[in-house]
């Protein structure tokens, strides 16, 4: 097969050869001291040299050295990526930084037509100058012809694109400004910065009427030098859109030529400004290039308790928009839920700040993996995996609920043929009633009509608006909902989906009227409200007991508890210290670092007044304090640890 042509021809496709290609690399990392892997034609028999991987991962530590075929026009790539192969790369080496004329092929299929966006982020850049990542433009993508021969895309200045040939709309190339939080037009040229993300339409035109899914798959071969190391993204806070909302959002994605784990990159401790990620959908059978007649939203995603995880997913609510790019209300649906903890190649999606913090995030090395795409992995670029229904929000098939976040899917239907907002709450020991980073995700608000959501914060300068939130459970906890209504609104309140619940049932409380609805066991809460905003009126509570809270004596004697029981950190004798006036019988002792993990147990403590707890071997960070009392009643408190 391709006798005589090629220097150099791997085909890799079976797991026990992968030996065969680290002997290789070492082979060539000997033969040439400037790179690791070294790729080049022979210029002896005028022939090209390439890599061919075949369902398999290409991992160098160090970096990446290719130049270019010149002799045949069906091999001028150096590596070809095919069957959902990778390349991993490591951190070592003097020359950390791949370089070369010549480039990787890697493929990428969407689901879109050409009415329909997807969000972008190349894992290739030019394939020229210094070393180094570079910028990208669009004719980078390629139209595959065969096992390695493809054609560079055409572009048009029409509407639509075309598949045969492929044909890319430049109308439709579009960036995210950070700073002005403003979108601006790409065009072809290669000006997309390495791990930056941009947004394209589809090809072709399909009439259908699934909104999941377009019966349209359009393949990409990106082509150009692969992107390595670290990709620093600029995050911008403070600026308002158009519609008077601040979003704080960064258009970035998966910049590598393999899957990128999002847990690590949540958790990277130079990343403290993520507050979520939010990934956008569109109804699919909408055939408009038009706003007014499309339909959208953000969905957000949250890490879950580990790197395998999949951590938690709200879909996106769909709204029309008019002129101005404001969401204008009407009768829109919902968008699928993917698996989103390993963002497969060439995945863009949103960051949400948090905090400015240092005014960026990075992407690195140490957050890549060789993880197949699909939803059994928990990695999904758009295709769902069923025809006309979102799939589950559960987990990829390969989840077992036992180890997920104990959580309830909170939806809340709007009028009769209007919009649904999805939300989730979940329950997790070390959570507190504030914002918890990497537990509590921002709420989109874009429903401008009506409008759920969870509402935090004791002050105008702690106020948080959420999607996702996560809080202890206790049997009497009171968890505020916030609904906003522009006019008279009959609407619908209920549990779509419980997730290793610590309780039985769960109900809406009015603190009005005093009336308790049951929204478990496919009970709806229904409420017919005229135009206003609801913050401090609705609650969700767990036990339906009918009577006045405020006379309830469990709620009484926790409440006590918080009042009595005092925490003091101090840093300079380097230990925490609780004071116990009261004598309550202590339980147990725990204390968490912010990313969840349990650093410190103290069980079986008695009634002592006093009670001091070493903090010397602690990270300098914020800890979450939870002291249990043998009644089972709950008190925490945060607390922050300097040690310098």
């Amino acid at each position: 097969m391709m006798s005589g042509r090629p220097q150099l021809l791997l085909i890799l496709n079976i797991l026990s050869m992968k030996h065969l290609l680290l002997s290789f690399a070492m082979l060539i990392a000997a033969s040439n001291a400037y790179a690791q892997l070294y790729v080049t034609p022979n210029a002896t028999t005028s022939t090209d040299s390439y890599i061919y991987v075949d369902d398999e991962v290409l991992y160098v530590e160090q970096d990446i050295f290719l130049l270019e075929n010149t002799n045949d026009a069906t091999t001028v790539a150096s590596i070809y990526l095919r069957n959902e192969s990778q390349i991993l790369q490591g951190t070592g080496g003097s020359y950390p930084l791949n370089r070369g004329s010549g480039f990787i092929s890697i493929f990428q299929e969407s689901n879109s037509d050409s009415y329909d966006y997807n969000y972008w982020c190349s894992p290739v850049g030019v394939p020229f100058g210094g070393a180094g990542n570079k910028n990208f433009g669009v004719t980078m993508l390629y139209d595959e012809i065969g096992a390695t021969e493809s054609t560079q895309t055409l572009t048009t200045s029409g509407f639509n694109g075309t598949s045969t040939p492929l044909m890319i709309s430049r109308r439709w190339l579009w960036r995210w400004n950070p700073n002005s939080q403003r979108w601006f037009w790409n065009g072809t040229n290669d000006i997309v910065p390495p791990g930056r993300g941009f947004i394209m339409k589809g090809t072709d035109i399909t009439v259908h009427s699934d909104p999941f899914a377009d019966p349209h798959s359009q393949r990409y071969d990106f082509r150009g030098r692969a992107n390595n190391g670290d990709m620093v993204i600029p995050v911008q806070m403070g600026v308002a859109f158009t519609d008077g909302i601040t979003y704080n959002y960064s258009l970035t994605g998966n910049p590598y030529p393999s899957a990128l784990n999002l847990y690590d990159v949540f958790y990277d401790a130079d990343n403290t400004e993520i507050d979520s990620f939010k990934f956008w959908d569109e109804d699919r059978s909408v055939n408009s290039h038009l706003f007014v007649d499309n339909k959208g939203g953000y969905g957000t995603w949250l890490p879950g308790a580990s790197d395998t995880d999949p951590g938690i997913y709200t879909v996106p609510t769909f709204y029309n928009y008019d002129n101005s790019g404001n969401p204008s209300g009407g009768s829109t649906g919902t968008g699928a839920s993917f698996e989103r903890l390993n963002a497969p190649v060439g995945q863009g999606f949103m960051i949400m700040a948090a905090n400015l913090g240092d005014g960026s995030i990075t992407i690195k090395n140490s957050h890549r993996r060789y993880i197949k795409e699909g939803a059994g992995t928990n990695s999904q670029f758009r295709n769902p995996d069923n025809g006309d229904a979102p799939p589950s929000t559960v987990g990829g098939s390969g989840t077992s609920t036992a180890n997920l976040i104990p959580q309830i899917r909170v939806q809340t239907y709007f009028g009769e043929n209007s919009h649904m907002r999805d939300m989730v709450l979940a329950f997790r020991p070390e959570a507190t009633d504030d914002f918890d980073r990497g537990m509590d995700a921002t709420h989109p608000m874009d429903g401008s009509i009506a409008e759920a959501y969870f509402k935090i914060g004791n002050s105008t300068d702690t106020y948080k608006n959420l999607v996702i939130q996560t809080v202890a459970f206790e049997p009497t906890k009171r968890v505020p909902i916030a609904f906003s209504l522009s006019e008279e609104t009959k609407f619908y309140v209920k549990v779509s989906e419980e997730i290793n619940t610590p309780f039985e049932k769960a109900y809406l409380f009015d603190n009005v009227n005093g009336t308790y609805q049951e929204i478990t066991d496919n009970k709806n809460a229904v409420q017919l409200l005229p135009a206003g905003t609801y913050e401090d009126r609705f609650f969700i509570v767990f036990r339906g007991n009918f009577q006045d809270r405020q006379n309830d004596p469990i709620a009484d004697a926790q409440n006590e508890l918080k009042e009595n029981v005092d925490f003091f950190q101090n840093n300079p004798n380097a230990q925490l210290e609780v004071t116990n006036p009261e004598g309550y019988d202590v339980k147990a002792l725990h204390i968490f670092d912010m990313s969840g993990k349990l650093v410190l147990t103290q069980e079986n403590l008695g009634t002592q007044r006093k009670l001091s707890f070493p903090t010397a071997n602690f990270s300098d960070g914020i800890y979450l304090v939870k002291l249990t009392t043998v009644d089972n009643f709950t008190t925490d408190f945060k607390i922050t640890v300097f040690n310098k």
